[in-house]
């Protein structure tokens, strides 16, 4: 099982090229960071891995994506869905259930999953908010809010688990216990690709990292290797690790 990125090559409409010659393996369990300055590309590969590009955002696509062997150009964004989870960046452009449980439920019962009140229960045991499941989502803390869409990816059961810099608007403390649980998701067998700018949660916690420079990816390895060199991340717009990791 793995995410196959053959050679694609992304612009939108009448604009630069947002992806060029793209070729990446994802394989079942890597935690995978993607890297790299502010429009570089990062949203957008994650965007055509979870069918987004080219099924919902209009451009020009070459090249093929396979997830588990079957090219996600002959799959919709729902069946795409159903192996790959998306948490986006600000948690409140997604939320819009009146209670928590609906909200995590929300996803199950559109795809018809099996077992809506075990998979909605164990979502929310896995981040910490068991107990909230009456609670208006529009009441919890920033940090409670980016947990509960991970508990909604959780409860689809997806194999892959895309978030689009899920610490942003997060504060230190928040962004750990993100991390935490993504770390605990991981090691469930989880495969986990994350858009980040934070280099030391990167550090801590992914096993490979991809670093996008101009529409390209210049860097792929263990993360330990890719990010060794402080003084090359400087050059490359990334922020270096800290000192004390």
């Amino acid at each position: 099982m793995s995410i196959v990125i053959d050679s694609i090559s992304f612009q939108y409409e009448s604009k630069k090229i947002i992806l060029d010659s793209i070729k990446l393996k994802i394989k079942k369990g890597d935690f995978v960071a993607i890297l790299g300055k502010n429009g570089s590309g990062k949203t957008s590969l994650v965007s055509c891995i979870n069918g987004l590009i080219p099924h919902a955002i209009p451009g020009k696509l070459t090249g093929n994506i396979f997830i588990d062997d079957k090219n996600t150009r002959d799959q919709s964004i729902g069946e795409i869905s159903k192996k790959v989870g998306t948490v986006f960046q600000d948690p409140d452009l997604v939320i819009f259930n009146l209670t928590v449980e609906e909200e995590v439920a929300f996803g199950v019962k559109n795809l018809n999953l099996n077992n809506p009140e075990k998979r909605v229960h164990d979502a929310l045991e896995t981040v910490g908010l068991a107990g909230f499941e009456k609670r208006d989502p529009q009441n919890l803390s920033g940090g409670q809010k980016q947990l509960l869409c991970i508990a909604c990816v959780l409860a689809m059961g997806t194999d892959y688990i895309i978030l689009d810099e899920p610490i942003s608007n997060l504060d230190y403390s928040n962004a750990k216990l993100v991390y935490q649980i993504l770390k605990s998701i991981h090691e469930k067998g989880k495969t986990i690709i994350v858009v980040e700018h934070d280099t030391d949660m990167v550090w801590e916690n992914s096993t490979i990292t991809i670093i996008i420079e101009d529409s390209k990816i210049i860097m792929n390895g263990l993360t330990k290797q890719v990010l060794k060199n402080n003084q090359e991340l400087i050059s490359l717009g990334i922020r270096p690790i800290s000192k004390n990791l």
